[in-house]
């Protein structure tokens, strides 16, 4: 009995626990933030497209499209406010005169009151023409759209000379600069993971170069496709070196 104690010892001193090896995961990289370039109004395409992969800057023109009957639009709808405002001054003008009139007991109450409504409808015109003149500018602005951060085309569903409907989905631009990798982690992974633990974090299209990041969030719920437990960790990069939807290994070990 004292040499299978003996022996026991021995095989516990040569294997390390299981909190002493390595976790070995891996991922896909994407972008912390995305901006979705969706059709305002419909219209035909009048710039030419840009290229997946292509760099784009804050600012920069994504989207063009033809703005001649928009334009036309605009004129038609202030002309229509400036006849419903002459309108409604002839109006105003009837109903003062009336108001004059059955004062001097020379007009009808009824007179009056037809005069009054026909003033109301007259300024629910002018409001009306404010409105369609405020959506027909805002139609006007909406055939250019430009990007509202700096990054890289990551989607593209646009041709020059295509229509487009209000609403499509017209490119995906991400910003890389700040990386997020999703990492997928077994349930025995998990027991060796924290929220704040070290991993180091490299890529098959370099993997020599090498980063050190902390796990960010660690999921609660089992992905039933992949069986697997979703892993999140936040990577700066400045140099572009990660695109989004690139392949990524992470481990516990240095």
């Amino acid at each position: 009995m004292k040499k299978l104690a003996v022996f026991s010892a021995m095989v516990a001193l040569s294997f390390p626990s299981s909190h002493a090896l390595a976790v070995d995961l891996i991922g896909h990289a994407t972008a912390q933030q995305f901006q979705n370039v969706v059709a305002q109004v419909s219209g035909v395409v009048e710039n030419k497209p840009y290229q997946l992969g292509e760099a784009i800057q804050k600012g920069q023109s994504l989207i063009v499209l033809e703005d001649n009957d928009f334009v036309l639009e605009v004129s038609r709808q202030k002309a229509n406010l400036e006849l419903v405002k002459a309108d409604l001054k002839i109006k105003n003008s009837i109903y003062n005169r009336y108001k004059e009139l059955k004062a001097k007991k020379s007009l009808s109450q009824h007179e009056l009151d037809i005069s009054f409504a026909d003033l109301q409808a007259a300024k629910a015109n002018v409001k009306l023409a404010e409105i369609d003149l405020e959506q027909a500018v805002d139609n006007l602005e909406h055939t250019q759209i430009n990007s509202d951060i700096d990054g890289y085309i990551v989607k593209r569903n646009v041709e020059q000379g295509s229509w487009v409907e209000k609403g499509n989905l017209l490119y995906s631009v991400a910003d890389v600069e700040n990386i997020i990798i999703r990492l997928l982690a077994s349930e025995h992974d998990l027991t060796e993971l924290s929220v704040g633990q070290e991993l180091t974090v490299w890529s098959d299209v370099n993997p020599k170069i090498k980063v050190k990041s902390k796990i960010k969030r660690i999921g609660i719920n089992l992905d039933p496709t992949l069986l697997a437990y979703p892993i999140d960790i936040e990577i700066p990069n400045s140099n572009s070196l990660i695109k989004p939807g690139m392949s990524l290994h992470a481990s516990t070990v240095n």
